[in-house]
């Protein structure tokens, strides 16, 4: 009997090694530590980036976002001030103009949340655009199509 208990604490203790291990791998999913990884993989400021059709962003807390032109290219925004609801938005609008998205510029505005209905918010300028060198674990998260306003 002694033997079988102790087969079933190694199983139990290998178990609990790897799901330990299995949770390490993972990104974070707090906002404000995906972001704290997002700083770590950023590069240095631009000026602006091209706006394409089909951006996917994620949002990382109420002050910032890290969108995706493209599957491998990825830009941290950063916002000058607090954007209430970005952190639980279901939709965004980002403007620009002449194809180009600008730090000081340009803003994030958030359209729709979940469970609520659309509605147009103040918006939020954007303070900084960093490319993302690499994305951090897992990266990028959930992500959500930028909507596009109409006429465009």
């Amino acid at each position: 009997m002694s033997a079988r208990i102790s087969d079933q604490a190694v199983r139990v203790a290998a178990f609990v090694v790897t799901a330990g291990l299995c949770a390490c791998a993972h990104a974070p999913t707090d906002p404000q530590e995906r972001l704290a990884r997002y700083r770590q993989h950023a590069g240095t400021p631009v000026a602006s980036i091209a706006y394409v059709r089909n951006m996917r962003w994620e949002a990382l807390g109420d002050q910032a976002l890290a969108v995706w032109p493209r599957r491998d290219t990825g830009f941290l925004l950063e916002l000058a001030s607090p954007c209430p609801g970005l952190d639980e938005a279901g939709s965004i609008q980002i403007t620009r103009s002449e194809g180009q998205v600008r730090a000081r510029q340009d803003a994030v505005r958030v359209m729709s949340m979940a469970g609520s209905r659309p509605m147009q918010r103040a918006p939020c300028p954007i303070l900084l655009i960093t490319p993302i060198r690499e994305p951090p674990g897992d990266a990028p998260g959930e992500l959500r199509d930028v909507d596009e306003p109409d006429g465009t």
